[in-house]
């Protein structure tokens, strides 16, 4: 029997047709949803923006988008957050108040098509105005980043009550999430996010290419600066050797990435997230070092990407923070690219150290640039360990074996055998 599923994420802008995908949770948004609407209802409720329908449908997708005008003037309340003003375990998007509008017409919209399950992608202060729209629906409540861990248990483990299953996109936050709700360890299952299969058939030369390749925010806890810092010795090593920089300035506020102010890697960084353009500037000025072996492309979309994977003969990921989980790194193995990335969150997880790239530490800009020299000054390394990159996105980071898997834990969050023939469409 088909599932009737309505996917909840108010941030994401998914437009159709979907040639301009650069968000990651829009990402996979579209790829879950496309996937699903073969044998179940699918609506997904996107933002609007100008320009685009309110209801439209794709792919077997129904989107509704919502408008965020009145959600974007209460959303000024979060410079209570960088007054101060409200506890560091208690930040403005986790009150009732933030996108309570869009949580208001989604729940409304979810009733009247009689939803059997409502996947709620990161921001749980939806769970309760969902919940009490629709009684009856079952709420699955899957975290892309740290928030649950990170905040205040006596907000967020109402909303927990509430779900019938916590997902997590990497073992990283899973494993927190646990640790911090053991009442809730059983309902909680970790599900990796895919690359679509166009990636796999991208035919990159890593053993001929000298271009080292990093797809993401340019922002400080992505760690580009550390990265162009470990440049000027790979250069200086491999004259031959350039860098592409695929990706937007796109600085969240310090209170995201280090909410409780614990980690020392940041204590310097202050000043680029309050003056975005000081990271700009920071960037530009030592991309500008590298001679012109440096190369900014600003954004780039997730349909036009490949081209930047196929040209490329190492992908590094230097981030500082501790990624939930960096669809960009699966995104390069499935290309055949040799990974250097951070001892950070899921990287680990992702990364077979020695095997499908080289793992360093957060912040290490010389231990980055002698990973870099070691695959530059190998072909062969190069060559063998984006093989065995490829074949492990094969095994377990692909979409189809992502939702293969979703729709065995929306069987068992519905109470319903994945077996049973009443339940196939």
């Amino acid at each position: 029997m088909a599932i009737r599923i309505a996917q909840v994420y108010p941030h994401a802008d998914i437009p159709v047709p979907h040639t301009r995908l650069y968000d990651a949770l829009a990402i996979v948004n579209y790829e879950i949803g496309r996937r699903l609407a073969r044998r179940h209802e699918v609506v997904t409720y996107p933002k609007w923006v100008p320009g685009e329908k309110e209801v439209e449908e794709h792919e077997g997708v129904t989107y509704r988008r919502i408008p965020e005008g009145i959600d974007r003037a209460l959303n000024g309340l979060k410079l209570f957050d960088a007054a101060r003003l409200l506890s560091r375990g208690r930040p403005f998007r986790l009150s009732s108040v933030y996108y309570a509008h869009y949580a208001h017409e989604v729940a409304r919209d979810i009733r009247e098509r009689g939803c059997d399950l409502v996947h709620l992608h990161t921001v749980s202060n939806f769970v309760g105005p969902i919940r009490r729209a629709n009684p009856a629906a079952r709420i699955v409540l899957h975290m892309h980043d740290h928030s649950l861990a990170d905040f205040d248990p006596a907000v967020l483990r109402p909303r927990l009550d509430e779900a019938a299953m916590v997902l997590a996109c990497s073992r990283y936050v899973a494993d927190a999430i646990r640790q911090r709700y053991p009442f809730a360890a059983a309902r909680c299952h970790e599900l990796y996010n895919g690359v679509d299969e166009r990636f796999l058939q991208l035919a990159p030369d890593p053993a001929a290419s000298h271009t080292v390749l990093f797809v993401g925010r340019l922002c400080p806890e992505k760690g580009v600066h550390v990265l162009l810092s470990a440049m000027s010795g790979v250069v200086q090593a491999h004259p031959q050797a350039s860098l592409s920089l695929v990706g937007p300035l796109d600085l969240s506020p310090k209170d995201y990435v280090d909410p409780h102010q614990r980690d020392p890697l940041f204590n310097g960084l202050t000043r680029y997230y309050s003056q975005p353009s000081a990271y700009d500037d920071l960037i530009h000025q030592q991309a500008s070092r590298l001679g012109g072996r440096a190369f900014l492309h600003g954004p780039v979309s997730n349909s036009e990407i490949g081209s930047h994977y196929a040209r490329a003969g190492i992908f590094v990921f230097p981030s500082l923070w501790h990624e939930p989980f960096g669809i960009p790194v699966i995104e390069a193995m499935a290309a055949g690219l040799p990974v250097v990335a951070t001892r950070a969150g899921a990287l680990p997880e992702v990364v077979v150290d020695g095997e499908t790239g080289i793992l360093v530490e957060r912040g290490d800009a010389d231990g980055l640039a002698a990973a870099i020299i070691r695959l530059l000054a190998n072909p062969h390394l190069r060559q063998r360990m984006g093989a065995a990159g490829r074949k492990r996105v094969r095994q377990l980071f692909t979409w189809d074996r992502s939702v293969a898997r979703l729709e065995e834990l929306y069987c068992q969050a519905l109470g319903r055998s994945a077996g049973d023939d009443q339940y196939v469409a």
